[in-house]
């Protein structure tokens, strides 16, 4: 085992509070916990979120019965179109359908249970406002399905001046006053439950990325990290100044000392493009990372301190060594960053 992610499930509730204090009393919790929990782990957080929010939302069918497998009875929401073949998971799991295209409402078996879903800009999944007409048909056409809910998603919530929530929210909005009082609505990613709360958040949110402790936009007190990502030193050897180090040897020592061998590379998660511009933590010091990181491997340099063989070293935390400031020197945003921690990193969980 080269490295150790540490989950802080004390953050998370944390994080869970500022949501909360943001959405007041009467609004349902749709926790996103698609793509292994944005890299954080699946399971063991929808286990700790299970009695602290009424709904999961996942990418996929196959997530859907890994929580059902798992033993979580909660809401389960599938975003995607559901796949050919396998409609009938739905029912028999008692799973949320997205009916996303007009194609779906004729392949869900009875029973199935399903929130339709607009597309009012994003331009992604989601039936056109222009067939909101034809969705009400085809629901009288196909009685048969349990129709519970409605929703849209924010293209650009991630800042309080963009204009395009306004806009779509007033779509959004038409299209609900067409369709039966009843339907459970939903609007709002983490940019919407942080930055647009005041524009009215319907009957439940979609706090994604803002339980990892990450924003979207601006900054939000309150929100931290849950990760924490530690190795530690394989090996420490003398270096010269001006030797370089690793693959295109770009980097070189500005004077003599020590050079550190971490043992995580960027098939672990650590992008290559972070070369040379990142820090790490050893006994409470950050030291640059050296050279070009490798596909197991990166180097760090100590200067002239010489660390024992095993010295634990932290590669991703909070404040300059987050995700948020890796995302910020590679121009992307943290969702990839801690979505791209390889599976092969063992996940710890603390404060359970």
């Amino acid at each position: 085992m080269n490295s150790v992610l540490y989950i802080h499930l004390s953050k998370l509730q944390q994080n869970l509070n500022v949501v909360n204090s943001m959405i007041g009393e009467g609004v349902q919790r749709m926790a996103v916990v698609k793509d292994d929990a944005y890299g954080h782990g699946m399971i063991p957080l929808a286990k700790f979120l299970q009695d602290k929010v009424e709904w999961f939302c996942v990418a996929t069918i196959e997530e859907a019965v890994e929580l059902r497998e798992a033993g979580i009875t909660n809401p389960v929401l599938v975003f995607e179109i559901p796949k050919k073949g396998k409609e009938h998971i739905y029912a028999e799991q008692n799973i949320t359908a997205s009916i996303s295209d007009l194609s779906v409402f004729e392949r869900l078996e009875p029973g199935t249970d399903c929130h339709l879903h607009f597309d009012t800009g994003m331009m992604r999944l989601g039936m056109l406002p222009s067939e909101a007409k034809k969705a009400l048909q085809m629901m009288d056409q196909f009685p048969r399905l349990n129709y519970s809910g409605l929703y849209t998603h924010f293209a650009n919530a991630d800042g309080n001046a963009s204009p395009t929530v306004s806009v779509q929210l007033e779509q959004f909005r038409n299209i609900r006053s067409q369709f039966p009082k009843n339907l459970f609505t939903h609007t709002s990613n983490s940019a919407g439950v942080l930055y647009h709360h005041e524009k009215g958040l319907f009957d439940g949110v979609r706090p994604g990325i803002s339980l990892y402790g990450y924003s979207p936009g601006d900054e939000i007190d309150g929100l931290q990290p849950i990760a924490e990502w530690r190795s530690k030193l394989v090996q420490v050897k003398p270096i010269k100044q001006g030797e370089a180090v690793g693959y295109g040897s770009r980097w070189k020592a500005p004077e003599d000392g020590w050079l550190g061998i971490v043992p995580v590379g960027y098939s672990d998660g650590v992008f290559r493009l972070l070369s040379g511009k990142i820090q790490v933590e050893v006994e409470g010091t950050l030291y640059p990372q050296a050279g070009t990181i490798s596909m197991d491997y990166m180097a760090v340099f100590l200067g002239e301190k010489k660390f024992e063989y095993g010295t634990e070293v932290t590669i991703l935390r909070d404040g300059m060594l987050s995700a948020k400031k890796w995302a910020e020197l590679t121009d992307t945003i943290s969702y990839e960053i801690t979505t791209a921690i390889a599976p092969k990193v063992k996940r710890v969980y603390l404060d359970q």
